[in-house]
């Protein structure tokens, strides 16, 4: 995300004017020089992508008062930039999630079924490598983690095991598939990898779509019901986190 984007943006999805427009940029551009008054370390918030932080500016006592004497320009900025939020990791899912799908259905062609939970064993493991799209870092996967996690469950949704909808072209198992329980656009909070097994899960289509795309009462008893499962495994694998860290990563 980057102040050209997010212009564009601007341009194509409201009614503003240039003028508009140009005065809510500079408002980004104002507010993250002065990031470090509301308690963030980051020094533009062209690299936050994470609602909840924007919610704790708006607010913040300091940035009231700056916004009221601004008659409200500020927080109809941050408003905006919310929205352009959303449709930033919007794109970046989508695309990242094809790219996922296609490897992870490579590699259910390979995978042997023989594969079974004493298969694995959960430790910590390094961070792994990722890139930069649009300022944001997009994290490696490795699809052999979630063909493993897959089989492991035995092709079944361990939301509901009688979630069963049609037989998989690519191994002629039920179809399901793999989700990782903290997303993984997260790892910069945690020390150790979330892209391993403890934190895979194996979800039908349906739960799968519901977490992603679901209101989040929706989603909640499907969160404290995994969260329940694997939340020994994760920290045998390094990963410390709470109920309510969890239900914070799914409300944006």
């Amino acid at each position: 995300m980057d102040k050209s984007n997010f212009t564009k943006w601007l341009n194509a999805n409201t009614t503003l004017s240039s003028y508009s427009i140009g005065r809510y940029a500079g408002a980004i551009d104002t507010l993250s020089i002065e990031l470090g008054s509301y308690g963030i370390t980051e020094t533009s918030l062209y690299n936050i992508n994470n609602i909840a932080v924007i919610d704790s500016i708006i607010k913040d006592a300091k940035f009231q008062e700056k916004n009221n004497k601004g008659n409200r320009m500020y927080s109809a900025a941050l408003n905006h930039f919310k929205s352009y939020i959303k449709y930033a990791d919007d794109q970046e899912f989508k695309s990242e999630l094809i790219k996922e799908k296609v490897e992870f259905e490579g590699y259910l062609e390979q995978v042997k079924t023989e594969t079974v939970k004493s298969d694995i064993t959960d430790r910590a493991q390094e961070k792994p490598k990722h890139k930069k799209i649009n300022m944001q870092k997009v994290w490696e996967r490795n699809p052999k983690y979630a063909g493993e996690a897959v089989v492991a469950a035995n092709y079944l949704c361990e939301v509901d095991s009688e979630h069963k909808y049609f037989v998989s072209k690519f191994n002629h198992q039920n179809y399901v598939e793999a989700h990782h329980l903290i997303p993984m656009k997260y790892q910069d909070q945690f020390n150790y990898s979330l892209d391993v097994h403890a934190n895979i899960v194996s979800i039908c289509l349906v739960c799968h779509k519901k977490l992603h795309y679901g209101l989040f009462k929706d989603k909640r008893h499907i969160l404290e019901m995994l969260f329940n499962s694997r939340v020994e495994r994760l920290e045998n694998s390094g990963i410390f986190v709470s109920m309510d860290e969890l239900y914070s990563f799914y409300m944006n």
